[in-house]
């Protein structure tokens, strides 16, 4: 799952299947596990919840009970996931092959397992974005990464 289709799921009450409120952003960790969702909550406004008490589903984000929202007070979060799109990846010859737009996220351990490139709008467009896994991208400066070998194999 692309952390980008995360935005506005619904969040929903396991027992009741109760929308309680919508995803507004994927916060990932310098350690590429999602750390938490934060949400809009119908009744009580921003809450954010964590990492441990939500199951991540295609369709929609569940929760066990209320108390898994925890208060979020416009705090600032530093977010790998926007630190990172946009940054420039190379071959390992150094070839341009695109821009990292985004994390895919596996839905049972809530960890990043790959990366989505794009090779700009054309490319996009006729050949659709390449997925890579993250295993394959080392990043070789603050805007930079080379995918490896391993990792171009797979695409």
């Amino acid at each position: 799952m692309k952390v980008r289709n995360l935005e506005n799921l619904p969040v929903l009450l396991e027992n009741t299947a109760e929308e309680i409120g919508r995803v507004q952003r994927a916060v990932i960790g310098d350690d590429f596990k999602l750390a938490y969702l934060v949400i809009n909550s119908n009744d009580s406004g921003p809450g954010i919840i964590l990492r441990d008490v939500f199951m991540l589903g295609e369709d929609a984000v569940m929760i066990s009970n209320l108390d898994s929202i925890k208060s979020y007070a416009h705090g600032e979060e530093s977010s790998i996931y926007e630190r990172k799109c946009g940054d420039t990846l190379f071959d390992s010859q150094g070839r341009e092959i695109g821009v990292l737009s985004d994390f895919i996220i596996n839905a049972d351990d809530k960890k990043v397992s790959g990366v989505e490139v794009s090779a700009g709008v054309f490319k996009d467009i006729l050949e659709g974005r390449s997925e890579l896994p993250l295993k394959s991208v080392r990043w070789v400066s603050i805007e930079n990464a080379i995918i490896s070998q391993e990792g171009s194999d797979g695409s």
